[in-house]
């Protein structure tokens, strides 16, 4: 390429040209806009999860790019492209400094785990709670709550249940491929209803609320819960 030939990454030609930064920072930039277009395919397919599919996408790539391009220990240096020579394990020859990388990257990755946690949110509609003042007994031993307050308690374990099998199973086969990346979104998505789904069962897992099949009610104690996320994304 000529020095006086105009570039797409910069328009300016001799002196006046940008330094290898500028270079490094449009192939950066034009790397993220192919992966959003690679992840909009995916919202296409009829797939009921081509959504969690193109953010998970996004959020595995880069994840990637963070992990092999960000600078992240202290060095007194002015430059933007270091070169990493301590470290001989392939592909961590260099290391890009400037803030532009990890704004960019981090943005977009962190853009795309709030639009997949949002699929997880839905399970903690319900898992309200219900007022002590709102249950009654239908007996003087006060075991059985009556049927109208047991009604209560059942939508709500009901509703929780059927919309965490969908949920997981919808889920659990998608694939996260790095294990610290599998590890970190695994945490995250259990912040978003487990600690106010171990404290609803914990409270109302107490009451009887109903004769026959409180046990299928029941059937996803928090252990059990933890247990089944543990296996995500593998």
């Amino acid at each position: 390429v000529s020095w006086q030939r105009p570039l797409p990454w910069d328009p300016k030609i001799g002196d006046a040209a940008g330094e290898m930064e500028f270079f490094v920072r449009y192939l950066i930039m034009s790397l993220l806009a192919n992966l959003q277009a690679k992840a909009m395919a995916y919202t296409k397919d009829a797939d009921p999860v081509a959504q969690s599919k193109s953010v998970l996408f996004l959020m595995n790539n880069t994840f990637y790019l963070s992990e092999q391009l960000s600078y992240s220990y202290v060095l007194e240096t002015s430059a933007h492209i270091i070169r990493n020579k301590e470290d001989e394990t392939e592909g961590n020859d260099y290391k890009i400094s400037g803030e532009w990388f990890s704004d960019q990257v981090n943005k977009l990755f962190e853009h795309s785990k709030k639009k997949y946690l949002k699929d997880w949110d839905v399970l903690n509609r319900h898992l309200t709670t219900v007022e002590s003042t709102s249950l009654s007994y239908s007996n003087a031993e006060q075991k059985l709550l009556t049927l109208e307050s047991g009604r209560l308690l059942k939508a709500r374990f009901s509703g929780f249940n059927e919309e965490f099998e969908k949920t997981y199973s919808l889920h659990k086969e998608l694939t996260v491929i790095d294990p610290k990346l599998r590890e970190k979104l695994i945490e995250d998505v259990k912040d978003v209803f487990f600690p106010q789904y171990r404290e609803f069962f914990t409270v109302y897992s107490k009451y009887q609320f109903s004769k026959k099949n409180q046990e299928d009610y029941l059937k996803y104690p928090p252990a059990k819960v933890e247990t089944m996320m543990a296996n995500m994304f593998s």
